[in-house]
């Protein structure tokens, strides 16, 4: 088991409540944010965050535009998995290559989810 600290953003409750449930039960600390605001009070207090998950589209912003902030809030490299019920997003407008970034495609399901995590987690894509 592991106490690694996750955040997870995505506006779908089913979805949140999966990967966090899912996570937790892994050993996986999980930090959940609805809204940036909120995402970012987390990221700027000494949170130990590892891992970032994102939905591709949120109301106000992309995933695209939530790497941007956690990049520029930690100064530090940031492992994050932007999920989406679509296809896998490649450059968005702000011209951030998501294809760098590993992908899950919605609905999730457990095995896929704690695979992709270990496997990002473990510097792998």
């Amino acid at each position: 088991m592991t106490s690694l600290k996750t955040l997870m953003r995505d506006e779908e409750l089913t979805i949140f409540e999966q990967t966090t449930e899912t996570l937790t039960e892994e050993g996986y600390h999980c930090l959940v944010a609805i809204d940036v605001d909120s995402a970012v009070e987390i990221i700027i207090a000494p949170s130990g965050i590892k891992l970032f998950l994102t939905d591709f589209r949120m109301p106000a912003d992309t995933s695209a535009d939530w790497i941007k902030i956690v990049k520029s809030t930690l100064k530090q490299k940031a492992k994050f998995i932007v999920m989406s019920g679509h296809a896998r997003p490649a450059v968005e407008k702000n011209s951030i290559d998501l294809s760098h970034y590993s992908f899950l495609k919605k609905s999730l399901d457990i095995a896929s989810l704690t695979k992709k995590v270990t496997s990002v987690l473990e510097g792998k894509k």
